[in-house]
Protein backbone atom coordinates (compact mmCIF):
# COMPACT_ATOMS: atom_id res chain seq x y z
CA UNK A 1 0.00 0.00 0.00
CA UNK A 2 2.84 2.37 0.86
CA UNK A 3 4.42 1.71 -2.54
CA UNK A 4 1.30 3.08 -4.18
CA UNK A 5 0.44 5.81 -1.65
CA UNK A 6 3.73 7.75 -1.49
CA UNK A 7 4.28 8.11 -5.26
CA UNK A 8 0.63 9.01 -5.73
CA UNK A 9 0.76 11.67 -3.00
CA UNK A 10 4.01 13.13 -4.30
CA UNK A 11 2.55 13.27 -7.82
CA UNK A 12 -0.61 14.90 -6.47
CA UNK A 13 1.34 17.53 -4.52
CA UNK A 14 3.56 18.21 -7.53
CA UNK A 15 0.50 18.64 -9.71
CA UNK A 16 -1.15 21.00 -7.18
CA UNK A 17 1.98 23.11 -6.82
CA UNK A 18 2.38 23.28 -10.59
CA UNK A 19 -1.29 24.18 -11.00
CA UNK A 20 -1.18 27.06 -8.53
CA UNK A 21 2.07 28.43 -9.92
CA UNK A 22 0.92 28.18 -13.54
CA UNK A 23 -2.48 29.66 -12.68
CA UNK A 24 -0.85 33.00 -11.86
CA UNK A 25 1.17 32.93 -15.08
CA UNK A 26 -1.90 32.07 -17.16
CA UNK A 27 -3.86 34.88 -15.53
CA UNK A 28 -1.09 37.36 -16.34
CA UNK A 29 -0.95 36.14 -19.95
CA UNK A 30 -4.73 36.49 -20.28
CA UNK A 31 -4.61 40.04 -18.95
CA UNK A 32 -1.77 40.88 -21.35
CA UNK A 33 -3.79 39.46 -24.25
CA UNK A 34 -6.83 41.51 -23.21
CA UNK A 35 -4.68 44.62 -23.01
CA UNK A 36 -3.26 43.95 -26.49
CA UNK A 37 -6.78 43.49 -27.83
CA UNK A 38 -7.87 46.77 -26.25
CA UNK A 39 -4.86 48.60 -27.70
CA UNK A 40 -5.59 47.19 -31.15
CA UNK A 41 -9.26 48.17 -30.88
CA UNK A 42 -8.32 51.71 -29.85
CA UNK A 43 -5.89 51.96 -32.76
CA UNK A 44 -8.56 50.70 -35.18
CA UNK A 45 -11.17 53.18 -33.98
CA UNK A 46 -8.66 56.04 -33.90
CA UNK A 47 -7.76 55.34 -37.53
CA UNK A 48 -11.45 55.13 -38.36
CA UNK A 49 -12.10 58.50 -36.69
CA UNK A 50 -9.16 60.09 -38.46
CA UNK A 51 -10.49 58.83 -41.78
CA UNK A 52 -13.98 60.12 -40.95
CA UNK A 53 -12.52 63.52 -40.02
CA UNK A 54 -10.71 63.75 -43.35
CA UNK A 55 -13.88 62.74 -45.21
CA UNK A 56 -15.93 65.28 -43.27
CA UNK A 57 -13.41 68.00 -44.06
CA UNK A 58 -13.49 67.13 -47.77
CA UNK A 59 -17.29 67.04 -47.76
CA UNK A 60 -17.46 70.43 -46.04
CA UNK A 61 -15.14 71.94 -48.64
CA UNK A 62 -17.26 70.43 -51.43
CA UNK A 63 -20.42 71.86 -49.89
CA UNK A 64 -18.84 75.31 -49.63
CA UNK A 65 -17.76 75.15 -53.26
CA UNK A 66 -21.22 74.03 -54.34
CA UNK A 67 -22.86 76.84 -52.34
CA UNK A 68 -20.67 79.40 -54.11
CA UNK A 69 -21.49 77.82 -57.46
CA UNK A 70 -25.20 77.83 -56.55
CA UNK A 71 -25.11 81.54 -55.73
CA UNK A 72 -23.35 82.29 -59.02
CA UNK A 73 -25.90 80.26 -60.95
CA UNK A 74 -28.75 81.99 -59.14
CA UNK A 75 -27.29 85.36 -60.18
CA UNK A 76 -26.96 84.18 -63.78
CA UNK A 77 -30.53 82.90 -63.66
CA UNK A 78 -31.75 86.22 -62.27
CA UNK A 79 -29.91 88.06 -65.02
CA UNK A 80 -31.43 85.80 -67.68
CA UNK A 81 -34.93 86.33 -66.26
CA UNK A 82 -34.40 90.10 -66.41
CA UNK A 83 -33.18 89.82 -70.00
CA UNK A 84 -36.21 87.72 -70.89
CA UNK A 85 -38.53 90.28 -69.35
CA UNK A 86 -36.83 93.06 -71.35
CA UNK A 87 -37.13 90.99 -74.52
CA UNK A 88 -40.82 90.39 -73.88
CA UNK A 89 -41.38 94.11 -73.30
CA UNK A 90 -39.62 94.96 -76.55
CA UNK A 91 -41.81 92.53 -78.48
CA UNK A 92 -44.95 93.98 -76.97
CA UNK A 93 -45.94 91.05 -74.81
CA UNK A 94 -46.99 91.75 -71.28
CA UNK A 95 -46.52 89.34 -68.46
Amino acid sequence: MEQFLYPSLSALFSALITYFLSKRKTLAEDRAAELDNAVNAVKYYRDLLDDMAMRLSAATETIKTMEIQHRELMLVNQHLVEELQKFKQLNGKSE
